[in-house]
């Protein structure tokens, strides 16, 4: 079973375990009140077992159905679960390679998908509901559960009421993930389907309102990508994550953006310290459209190399990243 939701049984039974106590106490009741405290340090036993084994669990997320395709606690019908299974790996795969590689292409394979694929580990009743688990721990492949972790990220701010929330997913999404995107929310809008997503320390619910809405952003929304190159000073760089801020010769406006792996991989090879340093840097453009909305851009840092500054600009020394 996935650890968190174990974690919400044990802590379920571990409150009426506590509240069974106090009552026995309440009423001077020796033989509940002696059987609930076994009970209640049983259950805190393990749920200290359970985090400490966690850290060893493979990655992992539930996907819980309801709406029209489930059929009570019966089951779900076979057709929806198998597409909206594999519309969710579809996410995973994208996002992963996305991580590793850049920007998709709009067609063919996804890169490195047959590392990415999960197993359905347990079918959980109640509203309907799929375990997805990787076949490694969790620790040894970080990667793979940070794109679980965007993923659902992104899923949640899609759906959000607030505006803020959703222009934050739809920057770090490329023209292939949106259509994916799109393909999974128009499966769950038509079947009317609502979701609960559990994953790691998050636990929420998409209504079928939330999926219309995350619906209609979807397919309102375009994505274009280029890449350019920029001259500028390096007035930002934080390696923990992984962002930057650059000063550009041309007219001394500052992008701000996130640098890529390789990038920052580059970085630390060569010994380079980019702060205040004056670079020619490759970067990539997103520009999200939406319909009645000002476009939004994001700019991630692909390459850089050093050059000499503009003679009329001010020198500073080169500082240590932070």
């Amino acid at each position: 079973m996935l650890a968190q939701l174990e974690k919400q049984f044990l802590q379920a039974d571990l409150a009426q375990a506590r509240q069974l106590l106090v009552e026995g106490q309440t009423h001077a009741d020796p033989l509940a009140e002696h059987q609930y405290s076994q009970r209640v340090r049983r259950l805190e036993r393990e749920l200290a077992e359970l985090a400490e084994a966690s850290v060893q669990a493979p990655v992992g997320v539930a996907l819980f159905f309801g709406g029209r395709p489930v059929i009570g606690s019966h089951g779900i019908k076979a057709a929806f679960g198998t597409q909206a299974v594999g519309k969710f790996q579809k996410l995973i795969s994208q996002r992963y390679a996305a991580s590793e590689t850049g920007p998709l292409s709009s067609r063919g394979r996804v890169p490195m998908s047959d590392d990415t694929q999960l197993l359905v580990t347990d079918v959980v009743r109640g509203s309907f509901g799929f375990v997805l688990q990787g076949s490694e721990p969790a620790i040894g492949d970080l990667v793979l559960k940070e794109a679980v972790d965007q993923v659902a990220d992104t899923l949640s701010r899609m759906a959000a009421a607030d505006d803020a929330l959703f222009d934050e997913a739809s920057a770090d999404v490329d023209n292939r993930q949106l259509g994916a995107l799109k393909e999974f929310f128009k499966l769950l809008d038509d079947e009317g389907a609502s979701l609960r997503v559990v994953e790691g320390e998050r636990d929420f619910e998409l209504t079928i309102q939330a999926i219309q809405r995350a619906r209609q952003r979807a397919e309102a929304m375009t994505i274009e990508d280029r890449t350019e190159t920029l001259e500028g000073e390096i007035i930002g760089w934080a390696e923990y994550s992984s962002r930057f801020e650059l000063r550009l010769h041309i007219d001394r406006n500052v992008v701000i953006g996130t640098v890529s792996r390789a990038a920052m991989e580059q970085a630390l090879q060569e010994g380079l310290v980019p702060l205040h340093r004056h670079v020619r840097a490759r970067i990539k453009v997103r520009e999200a459209r939406m319909r009645n909305r000002a476009p939004r851009k994001t700019f991630a840092l692909q390459s850089l190399e050093t050059i000499d500054p503009p003679t009329d600009w001010p020198i500073r020394p080169a500082q240590q990243s932070i």
